[in-house]
């Protein structure tokens, strides 16, 4: 299920059609309005089209992982987005003859959105750093986790700082943050992906966090003996 709009600029899709994973054509789709009024809609394909698919993945392969990363991705990118709409508006809208950017209690909420913002955005690099087509699970899963917790509060203060302008039909802010919550919850949401990095920890037999974190996580590998 996507929205209209993301049509306009997809290419292909992913379908999983019984023990097949194909990438279709969006454009042979058939779209379905989920409701009336709603930006969601459904696809379907005819079976011609998914008779001749633009290519097929190896069920080895961890799709959800391979979601979980595209989906880091996208958060990262939305939340930047949220971010630089949030400080444009900080530094117009005034009160008591001054820009509302210039109140501490305004300058530490930002401070914190961009500190979120940015861990988001490392995360979501660093699992589409690797040089390999299919990301690692263990980096998709450390990137969706940041991504979806950053979501929330990204989404949560730029609301506040906008005040009621930022749920308005008219305002793009909610297009961006409807879709933070989306995509946060998509694919599992961080209890999850932090369920799945604990576990990799506990099995990886490393003495201390810092070590797991250096020759597990990182994009680089490590050499042996440093």
């Amino acid at each position: 299920m996507l929205t209209n709009g993301d049509l306009d600029h997809c290419l292909g899709l992913l379908v999983l059609r019984e023990a097949q994973r194909l990438v279709v054509y969006a454009t042979a789709a058939v779209r379905e309005p989920l409701d009336e009024g709603s930006i969601d809609a459904w696809l379907r394909w005819p079976a011609d089209a998914l008779a001749k698919p633009a290519f097929r993945i190896d069920s080895s392969v961890d799709l959800r992982s391979v979601e979980a990363c595209l989906l880091a991705g996208q958060m990262s990118g939305a939340m930047r987005q949220v971010l630089r709409a949030t400080l444009q508006y900080a530094n117009e809208r005034s009160q008591f003859g001054r820009s509302i950017g210039k109140f501490q209690a305004i300058q530490h909420q930002l401070s914190v959105m961009a500190e979120h913002t940015e861990a988001g955005r490392m995360a979501a690099r660093m699992a589409c750093a690797t040089g390999d087509v299919v990301a690692s699970p263990l980096l998709s899963a450390v990137a969706k986790a940041r991504t979806s917790e950053a979501a929330a509060l990204v989404a949560s203060i730029a609301h506040a700082v906008h005040g009621a302008i930022g749920i308005t039909e008219e305002y793009d802010l909610q297009l961006r943050t409807r879709r933070l919550h989306a995509w946060r919850a998509a694919a599992g949401a961080e209890s999850y992906w932090n369920m799945r990095v604990g576990r990799a920890l506990l099995a990886s037999g490393h003495a201390t966090v810092p070590e797991f974190v250096r020759h597990e996580l990182s994009a680089t590998p490590v050499a042996a003996g440093t």
